[in-house]
């Protein structure tokens, strides 16, 4: 039980210093939390937002970057376990982007799946999704 309350804290500490070099735009913090192979996938929210190697994540975030002139985040509710040398974790984002001076809220979950390389817990796969506003509490599908 100690053992998974240490792994579970180390998964958490990665996510939260994964989203703080990002609040920080620190390009080569976040490439810390990749792997060298550069084999990585990433989902993000536009439709165009699916890459699959370290150089087009790192394209992705440099045009978030490029749109926005500031990005808060707050981690909320998180989750993870692991198998052996692969681990998952889900968190809750509460954030906060701004674009031309205005300032927008944003709720945002992310998961991810890690593998245990070398000593250190690097991204392998990660995901971000908005909950559909179409789709009330207690409803399966967002149809009317």
């Amino acid at each position: 039980m100690k053992e998974q309350h240490a792994l579970h804290r180390g998964l958490e500490d990665i996510l939260e210093g994964l989203w703080m070099a990002y609040e920080q735009r620190d390009v080569q913090k976040i490439k810390q939390y990749m792997p060298e192979d550069g084999n990585i996938l990433f989902i993000g929210t536009g439709r165009d937002e699916r890459v699959e190697s370290i150089d087009e994540y790192l394209k992705a975030i440099e045009r978030d970057f490029a749109q926005s002139e500031k990005l808060e985040v707050e981690l909320k509710n998180f989750s993870a376990d692991s198998a052996g040398s692969v681990a998952w974790a889900a968190v809750d984002l509460d954030a906060k982007v701004t674009v031309k001076r205005k300032t927008y809220p944003l709720f945002v979950r992310f998961t991810a799946v890690l593998e245990h390389i070398g000593g250190s817990w690097l991204f392998r796969q990660m995901h971000l999704s908005f909950p559909s506003d179409e789709q009330n509490e207690g409803e399966s599908f967002p149809v009317k």
